[in-house]
């Protein structure tokens, strides 16, 4: 299965309120082409995973959301669809940064080194055992400098490089790995996908320091759950932990 790319569609916007709320909007008005991609310089209330809220300067960074229907995936395995969106996103950063250490922060954020680049944010729509349709909601720090200090340890493509990179390169760059990824999924390459999904976490397999319960402990990340908790060991014991469950500390 692959996304036919003559019909998709990118519509750009100067702003938006979200672009997850756009493409939940046309959702209910009918059935867009699969892989519409939705892209804005600006948004209101960008939303990240949570109650968390995305922030961008405008102009300087990719806010995207892209429709699938990913109806060949049992509602029971999305977090797959977690982890295909992931190496996307993950390869499209890497290549901008080819020199960079760039991973997967579990569940959801894309790191270089300790800092964060990239969030994504899938909203389901699922109907009995299956999926209805996904909103994959997608933001990158591309050309913004300087960043609230709200914010604990943001970064971006040109802090990085100290370079501008032309957005439109960067949504065309997405868009083709997304779509690549997501023919994968579709073609059931999971071991491929999860092997290569292991190799890209932050910390897997290595000693690293967490907060769960208000302690801190080292602990060895050990896999992934197949829906989708993180697994960690610590001592000789391993436990799987839920989103907000567990924090990451880089100090």
């Amino acid at each position: 299965m692959k996304i036919d790319s003559k019909n998709r569609k990118i519509h750009s916007f100067k702003s938006l309120s979200s672009t997850n709320d756009l493409a939940r909007e046309m959702l209910a008005k009918g059935k867009p082409t699969e892989g519409t991609m939705i892209i804005t310089a600006a948004q209101t209330h960008g939303k990240g995973t949570g109650l968390n809220t995305w922030e961008s300067e405008p102009g300087k960074n990719l806010l995207a959301s892209i429709i699938l229907y990913p109806d060949f995936l049992p509602a029971d395995k999305q977090f797959l669809l977690n982890k295909c969106v992931s190496l996307a996103v993950l390869k499209c950063i890497k290549h901008f940064l080819p020199d960079e250490n760039i991973s997967i922060k579990w569940p959801n954020d894309l790191y270089a080194g300790t800092k964060k680049i990239g969030g994504i944010l899938l909203q389901n729509t699922i109907s009995g055992h299956h999926f209805q349709n996904c909103i994959v909601g997608i933001g990158l720090n591309i050309n913004q400098e300087k960043f609230s200090e709200s914010l604990p340890n943001p970064c971006s493509i040109k802090q990085i490089t100290g370079m501008e990179v032309p957005l439109k390169k960067v949504i065309e760059t997405l868009d083709d790995f997304v779509h690549e990824e997501y023919s994968n999924l579709a073609k059931g390459y999971i071991d491929e996908m999860n092997a290569e999904y292991l190799q890209n976490l932050l910390n897997y397999q290595k000693a690293a320091k967490y907060k769960a319960d208000d302690e801190r402990f080292e602990g060895v990340i050990c896999g992934i759950s197949e829906f989708g908790k993180l697994q960690v060991t610590v001592g000789d014991k391993t436990s799987a932990f839920d989103f907000k469950e567990i924090v990451f500390l880089f100090d």
